[in-house]
């Protein structure tokens, strides 16, 4: 079979089953959180090293995001003229990509997904931000993120085996 229509195969399967997961049953994960972290893992080299760098940079981000909305955000409202949130997001961001000199955190791509991934989740609505739920931006975007990039490597062998 042709590798173009494999990959397509494989990715349109696999993205449907994970689809039918996520609407049909209690897991309740975000389907396009899921496809940026798949996307940020074929884009890393598409291999078992890529799959431990993004979910590791990409969790990264998430937690650096979710201590900017749980702690920077509501402590700097003090500052004038609404500067508050842009000096959180400022130092926030400083701190998630010089952190990327850390081995494991390395995929800066992946740290900036999941901490744009995290506001995206967080800006939805919600205040559970402490909550042991899926209803906690930090918990859905960890967990989406990790189904994502797992589901990435499953669609690359599915397509590697459809494609000989």
């Amino acid at each position: 079979m042709n590798k173009l229509v494999a990959l397509s195969l494989a990715i349109g399967g696999v993205g449907g089953i994970m689809t039918w997961i996520y609407t049909s049953t209690p897991l309740a994960l975000s389907i396009p959180i899921s496809f940026i972290a798949w996307a940020c893992f074929v884009a890393a080299g598409g291999n078992n090293k890529a799959l431990s760098s993004t979910i590791s940079a990409w969790l990264w981000g998430a937690v650096v995001a979710w201590l900017t909305a749980l702690v920077l955000i509501p402590n700097l409202g003090g500052l004038p003229a609404g500067l508050g949130v842009p000096v959180a997001i400022a130092a926030s961001v400083f701190v998630l990509i010089y952190g990327t000199k850390v081995k494991a955190f390395s995929l800066a791509p992946g740290a900036v997904y999941g901490y744009a991934a995290f506001f995206t989740a967080f800006l939805a609505g919600t205040d559970a931000l402490q909550s042991a739920s899926l209803g906690n931006p930090l918990i859905l975007t960890a967990l989406s993120g990790i189904a994502g990039a797992v589901l990435g490597l499953v669609a690359l062998n599915v397509s590697a085996s459809l494609g000989k």
